[in-house]
């Protein structure tokens, strides 16, 4: 048996204690990331140089209802990000085409 263990964790069917973090789902998930990375070094499937692009967010389990609302919080940003930019945008070009009259023009003089 391989287990993540904890300074209190009790070792007594354990044959491979892998010493970490296991309160949280986030560090467990951590371990299995390191642990998949490490399996494939050792087979060779990946050389130690290259880095691998597999991220670790890629391990954690997430709720469906979690990633429907980061979704939706992403797609407003991505509007409200757009409709800034195209607002910046007419200023931009507003300000160009103005054209600037000289303090002589506008006091009729």
């Amino acid at each position: 048996v391989i287990a993540f263990v904890n300074t209190d964790s009790p070792l007594r069917y354990v044959d491979i204690a892998i010493p970490c973090n296991n309160k949280s789902k986030t560090a467990i998930g951590l371990m299995y990331y390191l642990l998949a990375r490490e399996v494939l070094r050792l087979r060779n499937a990946i050389p130690r140089q290259l880095p691998w692009e597999i991220k670790v967010d890629l391990f954690f389990y997430r709720e469906p209802e979690e990633v429907e609302k980061a979704e939706k919080v992403e797609d407003t940003f991505d509007a409200k990000q757009a409709e800034y930019e195209a607002n910046l945008e007419n200023v931009a070009t507003g300000a160009a085409e103005q054209t600037w009259t000289t303090g002589e023009e506008s006091w009729g003089g």
